[in-house]
């Protein structure tokens, strides 16, 4: 139990006192009215934002949590005011007692799930602090576990949100992460870094207004593996390899959902292919990460990684509109912007994973679609010549 759990405690006993003072009939009227605020506070706070700040981070993020919060007040004020007149009329048919009890039963409800809502759009952001708190609030978990994935009326509020340039991993609350891994020695993440690095490209899209970097690798002759959401929206995509060879390559499998797109390249290049590992690795197993930064400098950053777990994670599509469940490797390893579509490489230089998200909680933890999660699309892409539209623009 944490900070957010004892906070959670305070917020359900004042909001149980205050159904058992103003009734049951009263609450809903006051649920009623902070629904349709917080609606109102989703759909408003990312333009309000928008028109005060021409940026999506902190300021951005508080203006819209601040507007969410005015408006979702106002909305519960005015519910008040109406379902008052109706607790009225509950006393006088003798239902004083009984609209109480009920009251202070829903009060506690109306606080569980106005936190659980909350704490989800939070999460969409990138205030590692705060995200570190509600992973690992008991309360908040068990919530999280027990509903369905918060409404799809809230994606467009979540994306504005999250301005990582990664898709989110978890459609609710972020995953609480275990104890660490230990990383592997030099030796054998050198070995997996040495294998991969001669294959691993990349990525450079004009598009939606700026220039997207992004990385990828070699799966066959003329095929390379990079992630959706690093060429959505673009066209004239450019891959560089270690060797400074710089070729055009055209889309020919585009997968938002899942979050992979296979590019084909115009001309040959001597970066050799490497092969996808379909099978499942566990918690310990040792590779390393490979990807291109977001930076000018254009160079080939490599780190030590290890599995810290497993699972299916039901998170958003590149745009965070639908939900979607891929399977995914937690790893411990940095994974900035730039290192997108970038592999995970084992010590035999086989790739276990694609890399695609950094963690909302933690430094030092990102995640990669495992190789049976992306087979299928990758395998289709290698066949592929036709090229495919690259869909819209995630911002």
């Amino acid at each position: 139990m944490n900070i957010v759990d004892l906070l959670f405690l305070l917020i359900a006993a004042l909001t149980a006192y205050r159904g058992y003072r103003r009734g049951l009939l009263g609450l809903v009227f006051e649920l009623g009215g902070g629904f349709i605020g917080l609606l109102a506070g989703v759909a408003l706070g990312p333009r309000i934002a928008g028109a005060v700040t021409d940026s999506a981070g902190l300021t951005g993020v508080m203006i819209s949590l601040l507007t969410v919060f005015v408006l979702l007040t106002v909305g519960q004020t005015i519910g008040y005011i109406i379902g008052q007149r109706f607790a009225s009329l509950a006393h006088k048919v003798k239902l004083g007692k009984l609209n109480q009890g009920l009251g202070a039963l829903g009060g506690i409800v109306l606080a569980a799930l106005t936190f659980w809502l909350i704490g989800s759009l939070v999460a969409s952001s990138t205030l590692r602090p705060v995200n570190r708190a509600l992973a690992r609030s008991v309360i908040l978990q068990t919530l999280d576990d027990s509903l369905p994935p918060p409404p799809n009326l809230l994606s467009y509020f979540s994306q504005y949100l999250n301005t990582s340039g990664f898709p989110q991993v978890f459609a609710g609350l972020p995953r609480s992460i275990g104890p660490p891994v230990d990383l592997p020695n030099n030796r054998t993440a050198s070995r997996a870094i040495d294998a991969a690095a001669p294959s691993t490209v990349r990525i450079t899209v004009p598009a939606c207004g700026g220039t997207q970097l992004g990385s990828g690798w070699m799966v066959s002759d003329g095929a390379v593996v990079t992630n959706a959401h690093v060429v959505a929206g673009g066209e004239n995509v450019t891959v560089q390899t270690q060797q400074e060879e710089t070729v055009s390559a055209q889309i020919v499998r585009f997968n938002p959902r899942m979050d992979i797109a296979v590019l084909r390249l115009s001309d040959s290049v001597s970066a050799p292919p490497l092969r996808l590992e379909t099978e499942g690795r566990e918690r310990g197993q040792p590779g390393a990460t490979l990807g291109y930064p977001g930076d000018a400098n254009g160079r080939l950053d490599a780190d030590s990684a290890a599995v810290q777990d497993r699972y299916e994670a039901v998170g958003k599509d590149i745009y965070g509109e639908d939900d979607v469940s891929r399977e995914v490797y937690e790893l411990r390893s940095e994974v900035t912007q730039g290192e997108s579509g970038g592999p995970f490489v084992l010590p035999n230089g086989s790739v276990a994973g694609v890399v695609f998200a950094a963690s909302t909680t933690d430094s030092g933890r990102g995640f990669a679609l495992t190789g049976a999660e992306v087979v299928g699309e990758i395998d289709a892409g290698i066949g592929a010549t036709n090229a495919v539209s690259a869909g819209r623009c995630t911002r």
